[in-house]
C-alpha cells in the first residue's frame, strides 16, 4: 500500500515542483526584445525563451492557453525580476518600449518623416503617405490638402512601428491644445486657421529670432496688402523638397521653379504652411509690428536681418553686406 502511494505521489510531487520552477522569475539586465506583426504565438515563445525572459516556454503556453489574449507586435523592455505574467501581460496589453522624439520648430513633414525613420517609430514615406493626404487633413476639418503646419512641434514619446495616423493624431491634438487661446483671436478676427498658420510658417523659417517673428510677420501682411509678391526664400526651398529636388543650397535657377509654392513667380501665399510653427511664430502672426517695412535682408554674420521701408533703402542693406563679406 505504501508502495503504491509512493509511486502515485513521487511523479505528482515532480510535477508540482517543475510547475513552481518553471514560473519562477528570471532576473533580466536591460533587454529589448522586437516582436514583429504577423509573429506565431510559438514563435514569440521562442524569441522570448532564447533572449532569456522565460525560465521556459511551457510557462508562457500555459497562461496563453488560459488567458487566450491577442499578442501585440512591438518593442519590448524588460529589466530586473520578471514572471511569465508579467511577461504576458507586457506582451497582450502592448506595454510598449518608449521612445523620446524631438521635433523642432520649424519642421517641415519631410523633416518629421525623417527623424520618425530613423527613430524606427514609421516608415518615412507611410508618414509621407497620410500626412499629405487631403482625406486624412479633411478629417480634421481642415480646409488645406495636408497636415503640415498642424503637427505641433514638441517633444513626443512614441514607441516602434507606430501607426503614422496615431502619430499624426497625436501631434493634432497637441497643436490644438496648445494654441487653444490664440485660435479664439482667430476666430474673433474672421480669420481663416489656414491663412494664420501659413504666415507664422513662413515667419517661422524666417528667423528664429523672437524679437525679429513680428517684424517679419509685418513685412509679410504689408507686402500682401500692397500686392507685391512675398518673395520668401523658404517657400522655394519647400517647392524644391516637395519635389525631391532639394540639395542643401538656394541657386539662381532654383528660384525659377515653376511651382505653386514659389513666392518669387507667384502672388499671395503658397498653398499650405511651408513647416510646423512654434507659438512664437504663430503669435507673431496675429501680432505683427507696427511699422511700415516691406524688405529685409539677412546678415550672415549677425545672423540678425536687416529690415527697411523703401528698395532702395534695400538695395543700400545688400550692398553693404556684400562689402563687409
Amino acid at each position: 500500500m505504501k508502495r503504491k502511494v509512493l509511486l502515485v505521489s513521487v511523479p505528482i510531487i515532480l510535477v508540482v515542483t517543475y510547475l513552481v520552477y518553471i514560473f519562477l522569475p528570471v532576473y533580466v539586465e536591460e533587454e529589448t526584445v522586437e516582436i514583429a506583426y504577423g509573429t506565431p504565438t510559438i514563435e514569440i515563445v521562442n524569441i522570448l525563451k532564447e533572449e532569456g525572459i522565460l525560465r521556459s516556454r511551457v510557462s508562457f503556453l500555459i497562461i496563453h492557453a488560459v488567458k487566450k489574449s491577442k499578442l501585440e507586435a512591438g518593442e519590448y523592455e524588460f529589466d530586473g525580476y520578471v514572471t511569465p505574467f508579467e511577461v504576458y501581460e507586457k506582451i497582450s496589453k502592448g506595454i510598449h518600449k518608449i521612445h523620446r522624439v524631438v521635433i523642432a520648430e520649424g519642421s517641415d513633414v519631410y523633416d518629421i518623416a525623417e527623424i520618425l525613420h530613423t527613430k524606427g517609430i514609421c516608415r518615412k514615406e507611410d508618414f509621407l503617405k497620410y500626412a499629405l493626404s487631403e482625406e486624412v487633413a479633411k478629417s480634421y476639418g481642415l480646409n488645406t490638402p495636408t497636415m503640415e503646419g498642424f503637427l505641433f512641434p514638441d517633444t513626443y514619446f512614441f514607441s516602434k512601428n507606430t501607426h503614422p495616423l496615431r502619430v499624426i493624431d497625436t501631434m493634432f491634438r497637441n497643436f490644438m491644445e496648445r494654441t487653444e487661446e490664440l485660435r479664439e483671436e482667430v476666430e474673433k478676427r474672421g480669420m481663416s486657421l489656414e491663412k494664420w498658420v501659413t504666415i507664422a510658417s513662413m515667419i517661422e523659417k524666417e528667423t528664429f529670432w523672437e524679437d525679429e517673428k513680428p517684424l517679419v510677420a509685418a513685412v509679410i501682411y504689408n507686402r500682401l496688402r500692397k500686392r507685391m509678391k512675398l518673395q520668401i526664400d523658404p517657400t522655394v526651398i519647400y517647392a524644391l523638397k516637395r519635389r525631391n529636388l532639394w540639395k542643401g543650397r538656394l541657386t539662381k535657377e532654383d528660384m525659377k521653379i515653376d511651382d505653386p509654392y514659389n513666392t518669387y513667380l507667384y502672388f499671395g501665399l503658397p498653398p499650405t504652411p511651408i513647416c510646423n510653427p512654434g507659438l512664437g511664430s504663430l503669435r507673431a502672426a496675429l501680432y505683427p509690428a507696427k511699422v511700415d517695412y516691406l524688405y529685409f535682408v539677412i546678415d550672415p554674420k549677425r545672423r540678425k536681418h536687416l529690415f527697411s521701408r523703401t528698395y532702395s533703402e534695400h538695395l543700400k542693406n545688400v550692398n553693404r553686406l556684400r562689402r563687409s563679406r
